[in-house]
Order: structure tokens, then C-alpha cells, then sequence
């Protein structure tokens, strides 16, 4: 499991203009929904981009505020599309005991023998949707594709998950996929479509001969 620990401030204004000057001080404003309370804080934009750019909805990160320590997990951000800044993050509190849901990326590792002989490599889910602790939240999932060949596909059912985490994707759903260059299936299509015409001349030849 990934951790981050970044430094919080309390923040007791929510209005637009106070907002306004913390992001002119440096700083992101962030709200933390806490297990039993929800709270108003401020990070170091400059600390806090370092950190985020690390960082996946998979990543527990530890909040030191006022009130102590907090893991959490970002909830949802915004960013200005413009200048690429963070404007606001929310965060949600995690529980060591408790169970939670999140999201966590798939790599892909390895070099299929399909996208070899000319097929196309297709990625369908970028990420799987799990069930666990916070303290059994895998990094990753990692699938390997060297044995794939065209036409072959990894579901969800084909991944296995560590011990204590649930996946929560339905198991037919297709992950991975080599398939048929789409040059390759238009000429199939094409040569399809040449051999019907041809048919159909020979059928109507052999019409008028009769």
C-alpha cells in the first residue's frame, strides 16, 4: 500500500473571497469527510502538486492536521483547465477496520505475441473498482500479455486479487484484447464483398444461358 503524508491548516472561512486569498497565499482549499465530522482545510498548493502528481484514487494519503493524523482518500478535485492548477480537493477519511471502495489502475506488462503478427492491442479497463481494508489496497494490478495472441483476451474473472481485496467488476467484463488490425478486417470484408459479386455475375450468367 502507497502512502503519502502531507501537512494540513484549519480554515474556518468558506466564502469566495477568503477562498480567493488562500489561492493567492500558495494554497489549495479542501474539505476532509470524515467518519463522524466533515472538515475545513488548506494545504501548500506547491507541496501538495508534488505529491499529487504520484498519487491515484488507490493511494492513502496522511493528512497532519490540527486535530492529528488522518488517512484519507481523494474524493474528487478541480483543476483549471487553463493553467493545469488544482483549485479545490475533497477528501474522504478512511478506517483502519473499516471497509472501503476504490479504484485501481491495471498495468499491462509484457509484449503480446498478436500485436506482433500485426494485431491491435485493446485496453477496455483502465482501472478495476475494489473492495477491501485500507491497509490491503494493492498498488496495482498488473496483467501480462506476452502469451496473447489475436483474437485472445484477459477478463476479469482471469485476474486474481490479493488476499483480503474483493473486485467488484462483473467477472465476463474484458480488460485486455488483441484484436484484428481493422486494414486486416476491411480487406477481408472487401475480398467478402468481390466474392458475392462474383457469385451473383455467375449465378445470372448461367440465368441467361439457360
Amino acid at each position: 500500500m502507497e502512502q503519502k503524508l502531507v501537512k494540513a491548516a484549519n480554515r474556518t472561512e468558506r466564502k469566495k473571497g477568503p477562498v480567493g486569498r488562500l489561492r493567492r497565499d500558495g494554497r489549495i482549499p479542501a474539505v476532509v469527510y470524515g467518519q463522524e465530522n466533515n472538515l475545513t482545510i488548506s494545504v501548500d498548493a506547491h507541496d501538495f502538486t508534488n505529491v499529487f502528481k504520484h498519487i491515484t484514487e488507490s493511494t492513502i494519503i496522511t493528512l497532519q492536521t490540527e486535530q492529528g493524523d488522518l488517512d484519507v482518500l481523494v474524493k474528487e478535485y478541480d483543476e483549471d483547465l487553463l493553467t493545469g492548477k488544482l483549485r479545490h480537493v475533497d477528501f474522504y477519511e478512511v478506517a483502519s477496520g473499516k471497509l472501503l471502495r476504490t479504484h485501481v489502475q491495471v498495468h499491462v506488462t509484457g509484449n503480446s505475441k498478436g500485436v506482433r503478427e500485426g494485431g491491435i492491442l485493446d485496453i477496455s479497463l483502465h482501472e478495476l473498482e475494489i473492495e477491501c481494508l485500507p491497509k490491503d489496497i494493492p498498488q496495482e494490478f498488473s496483467v501480462d500479455i506476452t502469451a496473447l495472441g489475436v483474437g485472445d483476451a484477459v477478463h476479469v474473472s482471469d485476474i486474481e486479487a490479493p488476499e483480503g481485496v474483493r473486485i467488484l467488476n462483473t467477472p465476463e467484463q474484458v480488460v485486455v484484447s488483441v484484436v484484428h488490425a481493422r486494414v486486416e478486417v476491411a480487406a477481408e470484408e472487401e475480398e467478402e464483398a468481390d466474392e458475392e459479386e462474383k457469385a451473383a455475375s455467375e449465378e445470372s450468367a448461367e440465368k441467361e444461358e439457360e
